[in-house]
């Protein structure tokens, strides 16, 4: 059993202090019903680095719970808003940690839930949208997740190099923003009724940029602390020689 100590904890409350700020930041409004979709997800990749899984997943969980205070970040969900936030980090934790497969299996697992919750869409009836399923982003998003780039991210991580870093982190937090994406489609549909279905056409557009700009955002938040911040170079450090992955320069 793991030991738990102070300092996992005391980081683990550090993490979800940061997780909240990010949630009370809106870059865009919701389709359909109310509320914003924050910039979260832009500090998934730091979170996911420097805390193990499950202590990870408890900072997105109170991170979500104290945002939700605001007026301007109520609960959507029945106090299940944290699970998007929460399968992203796991995502990232996951491929983080070497293990691709596990990772790969999450987001074909919530695809497939996806696919067969009610009042989602699997193709978008519209004539002029092209014949690619509603998930065809989070497709790609997968099979980048096993890839060999993002078997290559750790080792990037270590780098001292900008570009290197940025790729590494740009591919977390792809695979990891589209899980997020799937899984908040999932609630919507099975919280918000068949009158939600009407707002997939629109989602369909638009959902590619939205995600571009978390994945952008996170490179631009996650980049420089990887490179600039002492406690996170060290994360990676020990778990790059607990892996056995050579150090890249």
């Amino acid at each position: 059993m793991r030991r738990i100590d102070t300092r996992t904890l005391s980081l683990t409350a550090a993490m979800a202090a940061i997780y909240t700020i990010f949630r009370w930041v809106p870059i865009s409004k919701l389709i359909g019903i109310s509320g914003t979709i924050t910039a979260a997800g832009m500090i998934i990749p730091v979170i996911a680095l420097l805390l193990e899984p499950e202590y990870g997943v408890l900072a997105v969980i109170l991170g979500t719970m104290i945002a939700s205070l605001s007026p301007l970040n109520p609960l959507k969900f029945a106090g299940l808003d944290f699970l998007p936030g929460a399968t992203n980090l796991l995502v990232v934790s996951l491929a983080l940690r070497g293990k691709l497969a596990q990772a790969g299996a999450v987001l074909v697992g919530v695809i497939v839930l996806f696919s067969v919750t009610p009042n989602t869409m699997i193709f978008v009836n519209n004539i002029v949208s092209p014949p690619l399923p509603f998930f065809w982003l989070h497709l790609v998003a997968l099979v980048l997740l096993v890839s060999p780039l993002s078997m290559n991210s750790l080792q990037w991580l270590q780098s001292r190099n900008y570009t290197k870093v940025a790729a590494a982190i740009g591919v977390l937090a792809f695979a990891g923003t589209m899980t997020e994406h799937l899984v908040g489609g999932v609630l919507t549909g099975l919280f918000f009724g068949p009158g939600i279905v009407r707002i997939w056409h629109t989602v369909f557009f638009l959902y590619p940029i939205e995600r571009a700009v978390i994945v952008a955002g996170a490179i631009l938040v996650c980049t420089p602390l990887v490179l600039n911040t002492r406690a996170v170079r060290e994360s990676i450090m020990r778990r790059a020689e607990k892996e056995s992955i050579p150090i890249t320069r």
